[in-house]
């Protein structure tokens, strides 16, 4: 047991020496790369460490160890070292000096040879540093002459635009001055034979300076070419030189790294020939360290074995705990799911029931208020035939009126005309003696005529005022009536609830107010059902076979189709002509039929549908007419509706402002 401290100490040694050759080559290759050099970095600070720490029996340093590389070289050793020292604690064995001593000298030996190692591979580190900022350099000095070389290649780039330059101005000189030339000579030869010599000697003095000048620009040309080129052959020189150098610093970089290699490998071999020497000195000391291992071991093992059994005992009540416990949540889990379920289970029951028992109440309601809306129709229906035959006979003694004012003023304008022809008379009388008496009787003439003129225009000024008068009251009684049809006939093609509320807002007293209000509620009755859904329907009763009820039975699918248009074209919107009577076009029957004084049962016997027809033809006639009125006015015509000859005579159509019979347009440029 006295003989442990130097066994471990010459083993650690041994350790050391036999890995010190890797941080050796890594250092050797850190010219080339930094990560080798960093990692026997650290392998030099752990051996450090391990050194000072092996050197002595000190358990804390060992924990020390272990704490700062938990997975390093020596993390086996110090964990048996701290083993071997508590036993050794607690049996209190008795020491060798002189072992210890010695053990202690060949560790401050072996400590002496690795701070020898680690400033030799500080020098080589430092070395390959100093190469590695050599080759840094050479880049450097690299990167220089492409500088130099790009700026060479700038000069030369700026040296043939500024030759270009030259050779454009003086192209342009030449040609200027040729100019001036040619024009200078022109007007010597118009004025004299001598100012031409004398100007032909000018020409020649400027040609001979424009070609010295020329040879002047070439030959700092060519110079400035010649810089160029000698610049760019320095470049290359300088490149060159600079690439040599370059190779030559790395093969000397090569030699040096190799003669450390060689070195380190020889000091490898030295080192593995030591370790051998000790391993031999240290096999019997190991011997005795083995059997203390082996029975620690032995001991490591019977409490290992021992705790396991207890761990596994542990761990199955733990299993058992664990699989009870599941047992119970599981069991609890599915207890609450079923409450869930159940509460779930009984409260869509009451929803479904409160959901029935509130769709029955909307079905009964529903009902009474249909019930309701069809006896006001009913009521509205009669009160409308009555306001009709009020309004029919109103327009009727309108009627009557206006004719017996058109014979009035038949008789005025019969009693103008004899006027007219007694003045007539008067005038031929005075003409005749106009002939006798000349220039008394022109003078007398138009004196008569004068006053005749100013009693016929004041005999008929009253009876003109009061013929503007009526004509203007009747025709802004007809435009306010085109008007209100304009406003509800928009209504009724846009067919729109707010449509009929807008031409309420505006006619809160018109002749259409009972029809736009059955409207609105025929609207707002009608049910929300989606068109999908409606289609839906549409196709299962077409796949299921169509249910025809007795009263429809004289409809196929064409006139099925004719009557959604005609219910759209009235405003009643039936989302498509297929045919096919879903939903929205029972809805739209009934809107009709509640609207036009039927019972509004959704079904259409075939005197409703002759009444549909009439209707719809009604609206698209009136819509063409307004169509027409339309581009009159484009025309710039006034347009009036009336008879032909101008008068009305025949009865409205349901009081709306238009005629049965006798219809017709009448244009009157600029009336």
């Amino acid at each position: 047991m006295g003989s442990g401290p130097l066994a471990r100490s010459v083993l650690a040694g041994l350790l050391g020496l036999s890995l010190a050759g890797t941080p050796a080559v890594a250092f050797a290759q850190a010219a080339t790369g930094k990560e080798a050099g960093s990692a026997g970095k650290r392998w030099e600070e752990e051996f450090s460490l391990w050194q000072k720490v092996s050197s002595g029996s000190d358990v804390a340093q060992y924990e020390g160890y272990l704490t700062q590389y938990p997975n390093g070289t020596f993390a086996s050793m110090a964990r048996l070292r701290i083993a071997e020292l508590q036993a050794a604690a607690k049996e209190k064995p008795a020491k060798s000096v002189t072992a210890e001593t010695e053990a202690k000298a060949k560790a401050e030996e072996a400590a002496a040879a690795e701070k020898a190692k680690a400033d030799e591979e500080a020098k080589k580190a430092a070395e390959a540093k100093q190469a590695e900022e050599a080759q840094k350099t050479a880049e450097a000095e690299k990167a220089k002459a492409e500088e130099e070389a790009r700026k060479v290649a700038e000069a030369k780039k700026a040296a043939d635009e500024a030759q270009k330059a030259a050779e454009a101005k003086k192209a342009e000189e030449e040609a200027l001055k040729a100019a001036e030339a040619k024009k200078a000579a022109e007007e010597a030869q118009k004025a004299a034979e001598a100012e031409k010599a004398r100007a032909e000697q000018e020409a020649a003095r400027l040609k001979a300076e424009a070609e010295a000048k020329q040879a002047e620009e070439a030959a700092a040309a060519r110079k400035l070419a010649e810089e160029k080129a000698a610049a760019e052959e320095k470049a290359r020189v300088e490149a060159a030189a600079a690439e040599k150098a370059k190779a030559e610093e790395a093969a000397r970089l090569k030699a040096e790294a190799e003669k450390k290699e060689a070195e380190a490998r020889q000091l490898a071999e030295q080192q593995a020939a030591e370790a051998a020497r000790l391993k031999a000195e240290a096999a019997a000391a190991e011997k005795a360290k083995a059997e203390e291992a082996a029975r620690l071991k032995a001991e490591a093992e019977k409490k290992e074995a021992e705790a396991r059994q207890l761990a596994e005992q542990q761990a199955a009540e733990a299993e058992r705990l664990k699989a009870e416990a599941k047992a119970a949540t599981e069991k609890a889990k599915a207890e609450e799911a079923a409450r869930l379920k159940a509460d779930a289970d009984r409260q869509k029951a009451e929803e479904a029931a409160a959901a029935e028992k509130a769709r029955a109440e909307e079905q009964a309601a529903a009902r009474q208020e249909a019930e309701a809306k069809r006896l006001e129709a009913e009521k509205a229906a009669a009160v409308e035939k009555a306001r009709i035959e009020e309004e029919a006979a109103a327009a009727r003694k309108l009627a009557e009126e206006k004719a017996a004012e058109v014979e009035r003023l038949k008789a005025e304008a019969a009693r103008a005309a004899a006027d007219a022809e007694a003045k007539a008379a008067e005038a031929a009388r005075l003409a005749e003696e106009a002939e006798k008496r000349a220039e008394d009787a022109a003078a007398a003439q138009n004196a008569v005529d004068t006053g005749n003129e100013t009693t016929a225009a004041r005999e008929s000024a009253p009876q003109g005022a009061d013929k503007d008068n009526g004509a203007l009251a009747v025709e802004e009684a007809q435009a306010a009536k085109r008007a209100e049809d304009k406003t509800f006939q928009a209504a009724v093609a846009d067919g729109s609830e707010k449509a009929y509320r807008d031409y309420l807002y505006q006619y809160p007293q018109g002749r259409f107010v009972d029809d736009a209000r059955k409207r609105i509620a025929a609207l707002t009755a009608k049910p929300e059902t989606q068109p999908e859904e409606d289609n839906a329907k549409a196709e299962a009763t077409q796949k299921a076979g169509p249910v025809i009820d007795p009263r429809e039975a004289y409809m196929d699918r064409s006139v099925r189709a004719q009557a959604q248009r005609y219910l759209s074209l009235l405003g009643y919107n039936t989302y498509g002509a297929d045919g096919v009577f879903g939903p929205r076009s029972r809805a739209a029957i009934a809107a009709w039929q509640g609207a036009s004084g039927y019972r509004a049962d959704g079904y259409l016997s075939r005197q409703q549908f002759r009444a549909l027809r009439e209707a719809a033809q009604y609206a698209e006639t009136r819509q063409a007419r307004q169509n027409r009125q339309r581009r009159y006015q484009q025309r710039e015509y006034d347009v009036l509706e009336g008879p032909v000859d101008g008068y009305y005579d025949g009865p409205y159509y349901r009081d709306d402002g238009y005629y049965n019979d006798g219809g017709g347009v009448v244009i009157i440029p600029g009336y």
